[in-house]
């Protein structure tokens, strides 16, 4: 708790002197959370203890329509935040610190003062209790103290001043490592919040109409090739090399939106200790650590960010344990107009598999 409120102070010592410095508007918002931990599994329900509680600070950017992206998207808020959270039981599970980027962008406006919005937020955990053999055994639902941190939210915003607005919302947020460190059932919480949040700067800024372009291009593809570590599911920590390279298709329906199918071509160093033999030892045979299948897309874009989900079925794979279907949550960046860095987990029926860094080809 000391450390949380440190980093509290310092992130608002930090904005109110860079206050004065910032021409542009912006907004700091205080929020809190309560709700309760959503085990996936049976092994941490029985350890669930007590309700979740958090608070957020952040500073975020409205804007005004610098382009046609902003207008897309009726205009949505962009910023950074810190976030600390109990995770319903102190013993065992600890507290959670997390830095975060976000967007917040409207849905729905019945009225001047009041607007319907969704957020998503993405960013780094830090959870200083985690699993220990000899520690602290029950904990199998964090294996490493840096984690990914996930918050998805739908709030609604009431000015009840000119420059300040009360925000309700109602949330879902999810702490795990991607498993790159066992045990990984991850955290998931669901929550009902409250905040407060207070325009500074503003210098009578008014919206901007840009004219949005026509779509040239109806189909677009990429190529991309991604790596990282995992471990298999026990809790002698070895890593193993994991790769794959995806072919996606996609039809773009707007600016915002593009639907694909697309191939994945995989390679899991895991998968040798998970069909050992009988006295241990690895099975490393190329064709049983490798995996062909086809997916679907679903992509959203705003300026050079995409966000994507792909749902797939492994055609071929020797290894029969866990599910042929599998998915893909991605963050994409096009860093020049062709080439497209990214970072994705993969999944087997809300299990993550792998977290892996890609770079590709986009045309």
């Amino acid at each position: 708790m000391k450390y949380g409120l440190l980093i509290f102070v310092l992130v608002l010592t930090g904005l109110a002197v860079n206050a004065q410095l910032v021409e542009s508007p912006f907004i700091i918002e205080s929020k809190i959370h309560t709700g309760m931990n959503l085990p996936f599994y049976k092994a941490l329900r029985y350890l669930i203890k007590d309700d979740i509680y958090a608070f957020d600070v952040s500073v975020s950017f409205p804007t005004y329509g610098k382009d046609y992206w902003e207008k897309l998207y009726r205009y949505p808020r962009q910023g950074v935040g810190f976030s600390y959270w109990s995770l319903g039981n102190n013993e065992v599970f600890g507290k959670a610190y997390a830095l975060y980027s976000f967007i917040n962008i409207p849905f729905f406006k019945p009225a001047e003062k009041f607007s319907f919005n969704y957020q998503i937020s993405c960013g780094v955990a830090y959870l200083p209790k985690i699993f220990d053999i000899y520690k602290d055994h029950l904990d199998r639902a964090i294996g490493s103290h840096t984690n990914i941190y996930i918050h998805l939210g739908i709030d609604g915003k009431i000015t009840i001043f000119p420059r300040c607005e009360l925000v309700i919302e109602a949330g879902a947020t999810h702490f795990s490592n991607g498993k790159t460190r066992s045990p990984n059932y991850g955290i998931n919480a669901g929550s009902f919040s409250l905040g407060l949040n207070y325009l500074f700067n503003n210098k009578g800024a008014t919206i901007q109409d840009p004219e949005i372009p026509g779509i040239n291009k109806r189909y677009v593809q990429s190529v991309i090739y991604s790596a990282g570590t995992k471990v298999y599911d026990n809790l002698y920590g070895k890593k193993y090399f994991v790769s794959s390279l995806s072919y996606n298709l996609e039809r773009i329906i707007n600016h915002k939106r593009k639907i694909g199918l697309g191939a994945d071509f995989s390679y899991d160093g895991s998968i040798s200790e998970a069909i050992a033999s009988e006295d241990g030892t690895p099975d490393k045979h190329f064709d049983k650590l490798i995996r062909f299948g086809l997916h679907t897309s679903y992509a959203t874009r705003y300026k050079q960010l995409i966000m994507g989900i792909q749902i797939g079925y492994d055609l071929y794979s020797k290894y029969t344990v866990i599910t042929p279907v599998y998915n893909k949550i991605s963050i994409q960046y096009l860093l020049t107009r062709n080439i497209i860095g990214s970072i994705a987990i993969k999944s087997h029926m809300a299990k993550a598999d792998c977290l892996e860094y890609g770079i590709g080809y986009y045309w």
